[in-house]
């Protein structure tokens, strides 16, 4: 968000909010004449405001507008620091920047988190610091990357901790929704890992699919606890004046945070379950649960709106997983799962009840399906042959051509062309999508279904005049490329939809 945007949003809403509720249309029409965008963004806080009453006196956006701001720190690339060869950037969190360095001592490569420069100075910020280190550190669990050492090196402090290799889940999440297993198999992982986290009394509160890898085994590791926070050390200084974070303020990712978080109120383990909710609902339809076009539209989502049913988003999404998710994402803590290890317990049951996890007997039609005969199988199969018969057509109109002469006869051929082009491409584009990319084939059947269905249309027109065209020249050629002409729309208008709902529509497991 633009400095000066967020002053004039702040400008525009002290106003309104300091002025009687009837008289703040006027004053909010006048101050925002002439830009919709502004008006709308702070009509969507002010009712945050109104709906949230005493309980947002300081939200986010009052308290720590800068944490929405990009952050431009001095960089380490290059240097070295200590023993460690700063090799380059991987990233930023919370307050510190994460730099790929090479440990000269062992030989081997590290993850480098230093504290930013802006906050060097401030002994509060070193503190938060040490307390991330320790409380990765206190955290024995494979889904959590292991600290080595906490060091101060030429004047910064560093927490030097393993170099995880593989993609975040915002990389992941690029290429469009997980597949329904995958989906699973991540937010057990995840919600275990939680688990173990709540169990020692660590809150991480700053989860996002940035702060997520995927290792090459497969499994998932969370990083970054810059903002984690330990219950007892809470409890034991809540009146001793040391808690770092205080009533009142927010720390963390807006898009992510949790509705008490936003609010500036004390948070418990059920915040990391809100956040963690957005992810998977992310993860499963491909979109932020309460994205809107801004950080403060999104804000203003996430303390109002319910999330849309996945169904809407990704008819591939197991059904099941909305109502999980639901809970989740309550507005209020209370509402949600008690524990993470609670949301673990269901998403487990949940992939029981859609994948084996042992050797059963299948019944005939299960067996069909495994064995590659099933709805997916033919309908992967109806999109290489639906293309080939395409291309095999251009045969005749290439003698159409040759028989009617003169720009009739290659005006029909060369648009059936470019109609083949386009329609047998884009089948043989979706059958490799489904066959090796299967999350994103919901999308890109999406993407390509007017250009394929127009394509279809036109190529079947197409046949239909050639025919007509050279009936009393070439009957038997005629005849057969009308034939031709009606199997493509019977293909297009019967065939392919029953082969898409049986295989797609129904079929939830897509991936090999």
């Amino acid at each position: 968000m633009n400095p000066e945007r967020w002053r004039k949003v702040r400008e525009v809403l002290d106003a309104a909010i300091a002025v009687e509720p009837a008289e703040r249309p006027a004053l909010i029409s006048k101050a925002c004449a002439g830009d919709p965008a502004l008006r709308a963004e702070v009509e969507s806080l002010l009712a945050s405001h109104e709906s949230a009453g005493d309980f947002i006196e300081k939200p986010v956006y009052a308290v720590a507008p800068e944490l929405l701001l990009d952050p431009a720190p001095d960089s380490l690339v290059g240097r070295r620091l200590g023993p460690y060869a700063v090799i380059e950037e991987l990233g930023q969190g919370g307050m510190g920047v994460v730099y790929l360095a090479e440990d000269s001592r062992l030989g081997r490569r590290v993850a480098l988190k230093a504290l930013a420069p802006q906050f060097t100075l401030g002994e509060q910020h070193r503190e938060r610091l040490r307390r991330e280190a320790r409380a990765a550190a206190a955290l024995s669990n494979s889904g959590v990357a292991t600290v080595y050492a906490l060091e101060e090196l030429d004047g910064i402090l560093c927490i030097v901790s393993e170099y995880v290799q593989g993609d975040t889940l915002r990389t992941e999440l690029s290429r469009g929704p997980l597949p329904p297993q995958l989906l699973l198999d991540t937010a057990i992982d995840l919600a275990n890992t939680l688990a173990a986290a709540h169990e020692q009394g660590v809150i991480h509160r700053d989860l996002k699919p940035e702060n997520v890898i995927r290792t090459g085994n497969g499994r998932v590791k969370i990083l970054d606890f810059g903002l984690a926070r330990f219950e007892k050390d809470e409890k034991d200084t809540e009146t001793s004046g040391k808690r770092l974070t205080h009533a009142g303020t927010f720390l963390g990712t807006p898009a992510y945070a949790s509705p008490e978080q936003l609010r500036g109120l004390d948070v418990d383990l059920r915040t990391d379950i809100f956040s963690l909710g957005v992810m998977l609902y992310e993860l499963a339809s491909g979109t932020h649960p309460f994205g809107g076009r801004d950080s403060i539209s999104t804000i203003a989502r996430i303390l109002e709106k319910d999330p849309a049913d996945l169904a809407e988003l990704n008819s591939l999404s197991p059904p099941q997983l909305n109502p999980i998710l639901c809970k989740c994402l309550s507005k209020a803590p209370k509402g949600r799962y008690a524990s993470a290890r609670d949301l673990a317990l269901e998403l487990e049951r949940l992939r029981r009840g859609i994948v084996p996890t042992g050797p059963q007997p299948a019944p005939a039609a299960a067996s069909a399906e495994i064995s590659g005969s099933g709805a997916l199988w033919w309908w992967q199969f109806h999109q290489v042959a639906a293309a080939l018969a395409y291309y095999f057509l251009l045969y005749p109109l290439w003698r159409v051509r040759d028989w009617l002469g003169g720009i009739s006869g290659s005006l029909i051929f060369f648009t059936a062309l470019v109609a083949v082009g386009v329609a047998a491409n884009l089948r043989l584009h979706l059958w490799f999508t489904s066959r090796y990319y299967p999350s994103e084939l919901a999308g890109q059947l999406r993407k390509v279904a007017l250009w394929q269905r127009g394509a279809d249309f036109l190529f079947a027109l197409l046949l239909t005049s050639a025919a007509a065209a050279i009936e009393r020249i070439h009957a038997f050629w005629a005849a057969l490329i009308l034939g031709a002409a009606v199997a493509c729309l019977i293909s297009l208008l019967v065939m392919e939809p029953a082969t898409r709902r049986a295989a797609l529509g129904n079929n939830l497991k897509i991936d090999r």
